[in-house]
């Protein structure tokens, strides 16, 4: 019996039909449907509302809010004149300099076994005591430094432009400190699986620094969380604001740290997802498009 051979548009057209009949283009791309499915209802929720409201007040106030307390050009000014005199304190620069002779000085007499040999003994506990004697004025006149610092800082006020500028400044080091974090340990791993010399093909070793880059961040970024959350403990202190300014400050200081690290995170999880899909799909598709030579080839035959 003879059969027809297939010429070149009808091959389209066998390959345009098994695409079209294809159950993911005929009900849709089932991880989509499933994304908005879970969207609405979870906007539905008063909780998953509140949740946004909460982390774009945080957003808000770690990046954009300005300060509540408006200063003056007098009080500026005389904040200025506080922090340079606080700072410009010759008699701790002097003390500081003697403490650091004289503790040189006492470590100069630790020879071997100075417990057990005299005079050495003798030396160094006279030397310590003199070091000791300097430590304490030392540490005297840095608590009246700091007694001073405070003073101005409680002048201008924990909400003024100098509070805001400070909570931000200790967020976004803390910040750039988990980030290094991440980078370190990533760059650190790569390294070691190089060296290991695993042989494995290219995706599965893409894939294992991206997972491995995204625990990193994690770990990184949330203890960046927690150590500015300690910083902003001994921060809102030293402005001495009243209770509640200081609830308050700290309240919202937490939410913008967390909403930013949130923001964060779930933006890079959300690349490393779309990327996935992305080459998911390539992937199906190209089962597709071999499904359908495959049935071309079979019809030629």
């Amino acid at each position: 019996m003879h059969r027809r051979n297939i010429h070149g548009s009808d091959r389209a057209f066998v390959h345009e039909d098994a695409l079209r009949h294809s159950p993911s283009l005929q009900q849709g791309d089932p991880a989509l449907i499933l994304v908005k499915g879970l969207a609405r209802k979870a906007w539905q929720s008063n909780r998953v509302r509140m949740g946004m409201a909460l982390w774009l007040l945080g957003v808000f106030f770690m990046m954009f809010a300005p300060s509540p307390k408006t200063l003056t050009t007098e009080m500026k000014k005389r904040y200025e004149q506080m922090i340079v005199e606080a700072a410009d304190a010759p008699a701790y620069e002097k003390a500081l300099r003697k403490y650091q002779r004289a503790r040189f000085h006492a470590d100069e007499a630790k020879v071997w076994f100075w417990r057990f040999r005299e005079p050495h003994k003798t030396i160094v506990r006279d030397r310590e005591k003199s070091v000791s004697e300097l430590k304490s004025k030392l540490d005297h006149l840095d608590a009246d430094r700091e007694k001073k610092m405070t003073k101005a800082k409680q002048f201008v006020g924990i909400w003024s432009d100098y509070g805001m500028h400070d909570v931000r400044n200790r967020f976004w080091g803390a910040y750039d400190k988990g980030k290094m974090f991440a980078q370190q340990q990533t760059f650190y791993h790569m390294i070691m699986y190089v060296l290991s010399g695993r042989n494995e093909d290219i995706l599965s070793t893409i894939l294992n620094w991206v997972f491995v880059a995204l625990a990193n961040f994690t770990t990184g970024l949330i203890g960046s969380l927690f150590y500015f959350i300690f910083s902003l403990i001994g921060m809102i202190y030293s402005y001495q604001p009243d209770p509640f300014s200081a609830v308050a400050f700290f309240v919202l200081g937490i939410l913008g740290a967390g909403s930013v690290v949130a923001s964060y995170l779930i933006g890079v999880y959300g690349m490393v997802a779309s990327g996935m899909y992305v080459v998911s799909k390539a992937a199906a598709r190209n089962a597709l498009q071999n499904e359908a030579r495959h049935h071309i080839r079979h019809e030629q035959r």
